[in-house]
């Protein structure tokens, strides 16, 4: 099954990166995907198994990632 955040960065014309990721996190309705999408794209964007257990983590694990990208 894919993962509906991933495939909707894919359609956006994204990449799967934290700063897509966040960007699309701060554009898009809350609760429009599920947290455990979220997990799983952040996953896959960090290359290592991430799981956030509230939107609020998310966001700061997101803001992190992108921190060690620059």
């Amino acid at each position: 099954m894919e993962n509906p955040v991933l495939a909707r960065l894919e359609r956006l014309g994204g990449r799967p990166e934290p700063l897509w990721l966040y960007t699309l996190l701060t554009v898009a309705p809350l609760n429009r995907y599920s947290l455990e999408a979220w997990n799983e794209a952040l996953s896959a964007a960090a290359g290592r198994r991430i799981w956030c257990p509230s939107y609020r983590v998310l966001v700061r694990r997101l803001e992190e990632e992108i921190e060690r990208e620059n």
